[in-house]
């Protein structure tokens, strides 16, 4: 099972984490939740604002069937195009663990260096890691990706 959760590839996607529109962005996010029957509470997408620096993020914690949770959080560039407010993801961080117990999965790149992403598996009855790569930027998953590795992974439990 760990093989084909794997995401390393041959060649080269087209970067899934571009510049998108503030509202695309959420959009999309609120539609990877809702599409899956494996979410059960699907957190409201938010943006963070203060007067003197505008920053946009999106975190939660996601409740899903098998008692898995996923900790998202996501902190975006951002740039106006005329007056259309446009994000691009330069963090990330999807913490997936049964309830109380053991994780599931880890992706981030919280390091001084953000392009160096991380992947990271775990068994589901040990919460021992048995999986880790080191994955490019076009490589690392959406948030609808990580959530299907996630049901994957609690279908194991």
């Amino acid at each position: 099972m760990v093989q084909r959760l794997l995401r390393r590839s041959p060649a080269p996607r087209n970067d899934p984490h571009g510049w998108v529109t503030w509202e695309r962005c959420k959009f999309l996010c609120e539609m990877w939740m809702e599409q899956r029957p494996f979410v059960i509470s699907p957190f409201s997408v938010l943006r963070a604002k203060s007067d003197q620096l505008e920053a946009a993020s999106i975190i939660g914690i996601i409740d899903c069937q098998h008692n898995v949770r996923l900790l998202v959080t996501l902190r975006f560039d951002l740039q106006y195009f005329g007056d259309t407010l446009r994000v691009r993801c330069h963090s990330f961080i999807y913490i997936g663990w049964l309830g109380g117990e053991h994780l599931l999965l880890k992706y981030h790149n919280h390091h001084e260096d953000r392009d160096e992403y991380h992947h990271r598996i775990y068994d589901p009855n040990s919460g021992r890691q048995v999986c880790y790569e080191r994955l490019e930027r076009w490589q690392f998953p959406t948030l609808a990706e990580v959530l299907d590795e996630l049901e994957t992974l609690a279908e194991g439990v």
